[in-house]
């Protein structure tokens, strides 16, 4: 790693620390949340600060620790640094951070918090590394780092059977979707000579034989397990629903975009080179699997009736619409496909949290039981529906602008590209009737206990005030809301509701995020990695 400064490293370097800390935390006797809490947070939050510096976002750009000529530039052994990167990386410790600041309302004297906040430190450290990889191997590593944490976070709770069970089911499947995707890359290193992610930007010296075809296709299907593409997705529905929700957030919005980088970092080049050479065989099969992932994903969400598994098809079907960006392969699209990742990291991170939040207050795991959660939970309720419209892509969303983005990039490709983008827009008009489905049952449906009761002449008082029926009585200015709050914890309300002003706010107003991703796309190109 000759030629990159050590400061370089430094957010990765916070990462590492935040778990090292954590676990000589515990070591030493420390038993509360937030202490274990507070150190993840504190050192996340620094490390996320010094990547939006890297990017030299305004007024940070003075605390860049990472030289603006690296980024760009050529690769120094397995690393490299891009804007596409960095920006991956800001999305991954905002993941973590989203998560970590929405745990700090678990339990406080949970015997797990130690290893929950250690092990997502670990986790975030590969979602890193996989966004500076230069090298093939040096990228499935940095996958399996993060991949290794995941499975125990998902069994992590103790005495929890469901947890242990969607643990295991996610271990066995990752072991094999590693074992596919080296395999792969033994055969491309036979192909090329090479596990350079550059060399991938043109064609072996004897062409595109067989070796590299298999090689391509192996690596497809490991890599689609962690994207969750149809049909390497039936692990997904069981681990979001047997994990806690927060773990569930990572999984969805941290687990899945490092799957996602790591299509980007293998294929957006080898597109090109296929279309030169091949036809455009990986064109279709990419469009393919993204149509057929959508499409299932939003079918099989219309028939569940458990809000977690709902949330698991959903955010399966938005796995198509992510790898759109990848299959029509211009600068246009790979930012669109960011733009919405970004969103995506809001509204799913978002969406499981509310989950969580309902189950503290009370409410069943069943969609039924969100009967009424509008009245019960009005700014929980409020920044779910807000989340659930943007998934929907209803405008004045994230959500929207992100899919206009990458059908809009769709249609400008022109061809056979044109019926990827009606594809989505039909799914999309599909996903709108279950997240109605919740909105109505949140909003229209009386909560279990309420509705009319009959009418019956009142008892003499003598005078006395009584207190029956006290529960139904409108409660006392802003008793609601503090309610609320102290029912599923600040931090987790604030965390909530940060994520629908976001994506509102991005919604209305995303003309810098479009710019800096345009200009990342671009420059992702022309390296080829």
């Amino acid at each position: 790693m000759t030629g990159i400064p050590p400061m370089a490293y430094l957010p990765e370097g916070f990462v590492l620390a935040s778990t090292l800390l954590v676990f000589l935390a515990d070591a030493l006797g420390a038993q509360r949340r937030r202490v274990f809490g507070g150190i993840s947070t504190l050192l996340l939050l620094g490390a996320f600060l010094l990547v939006l510096a890297d990017l030299r976002v305004y007024p940070l750009a003075a605390l860049a620790t990472l030289p603006a000529s690296l980024v760009g530039g050529p690769a120094s052994g397995p690393i490299v640094f891009t804007s596409l990167g960095l920006i991956f990386q800001g999305l991954f410790l905002g993941v973590a951070l989203l998560v970590a600041l929405g745990s700090l309302s678990e339990g406080e004297l949970d015997p797990g918090a130690a290893i929950f906040y250690g092990l997502l430190g670990l986790a975030t450290l590969g979602m890193l590394l996989v966004a500076i990889s230069a090298d093939l191997i040096f990228l499935l590593l940095s996958i399996e780092v993060s991949t290794l944490s995941t499975y125990v976070l998902v069994g992590y709770v103790r005495r929890d059977s469901r947890g242990l069970e969607a643990s295991m089911k996610f271990y066995i499947i990752g072991a094999l979707s590693t074992a596919i995707s080296f395999f792969g890359a033994s055969l491309l290193y036979g192909a090329y000579g090479t596990t350079s992610l550059a060399a991938f930007a043109f064609p072996p010296a004897g062409g595109l034989g067989n070796l590299a075809l298999v090689g391509f296709g192996l690596l497809m299907v490991g890599l689609g397990f962690k994207l969750t593409l149809v049909p390497f997705h039936m692990w997904a529905v069981d681990v979001y629903d047997g994990a806690s929700p927060p773990v569930s957030a990572l999984l969805s919005a941290g687990s899945k975009k490092m799957g996602l980088f790591a299509f980007f970092a293998v294929f957006i080049a080898v597109v090109h080179v296929f279309n030169a050479t091949e036809g455009y065989a990986l064109l279709v099969a990419l469009g393919g699997l993204a149509v057929v992932t959508m499409t299932v994903g939003n079918l099989q969400a219309l028939q569940q009736h458990n809000m977690k598994r709902l949330l698991a098809y959903s955010s399966i079907s938005q796995a198509g619409y992510l790898l759109l960006g990848i299959a029509v392969a211009t600068p246009a699209a790979l930012s669109g496909a960011t733009l919405l990742a970004v969103a995506h990291v809001l509204m799913k991170g978002g969406a499981f949290l509310v989950v969580g939040a309902a189950t503290a207050a009370g409410v069943g795991v069943t969609i039924e039981e969100y009967r009424g959660l509008g009245r019960r939970l009005p700014v929980t309720a409020l920044s779910f529906a807000i989340l659930l419209l943007s998934l929907a892509g209803i405008p004045l969303t994230l959500g929207f602008v992100g899919k206009f983005y990458v059908f809009g990039a769709a249609v400008e490709a022109g061809g056979w590209f044109i019926f990827l983008a009606v594809a989505g827009l039909l799914n999309s008009a599909l996903s709108v009737f279950y997240y109605g489905r919740i909105l109505r049952i949140m909003y229209m449906a009386d909560a279990p206990g309420e509705g009319p009761e009959p009418t019956r002449e009142a008892p003499p008082t003598l005078g006395i005030s009584s207190t029956r029926g006290v529960a139904n009585a409108p409660p006392p200015r802003g008793g609601v809301l503090r309610a609320e709050i102290r029912t599923i914890g600040v931090a987790r309300w604030g965390v909530i509701l940060g994520c629908a002003v976001l994506t509102i706010a991005f919604g209305i107003y995303p003309t810098p995020l479009i710019h800096a991703f345009n200009a990342a796309a671009e420059q992702f190109l022309r390296l080829g990695y």
